[in-house]
């Protein structure tokens, strides 16, 4: 059954980046992205449209973690004090 669920977790992840490089190949528009002190490469849409996506994928997780911690420190100083 665990070999099922491995098996299954690596097909999602290849469809999931075989979809993402379909999503770029489909556009291919080379942009420059303007940032405040510097210029990016010209990189094609579709890939800085992923690259973004998993920046702020990266960045939501990182401060849902750093809730998380929070309230359970939180919950580990109420449940000593009883």
């Amino acid at each position: 059954m665990r070999a099922l669920w491995l098996l299954l977790k690596c097909v999602l992840v290849l469809a999931l980046v075989l979809l993402g490089a379909v999503f770029a190949l489909k556009n291919s528009l080379p942009l420059s992205v303007n940032f405040v002190l510097l210029n990016s490469p010209e990189i094609s849409v579709g890939l800085w449209l992923i690259i973004f996506l998993a920046a702020g994928t990266v960045l939501g997780l990182f401060s849902s973690a750093l809730i998380i911690a929070s309230y359970r420190r939180k919950l580990a100083r109420v449940t000593q004090k009883d």
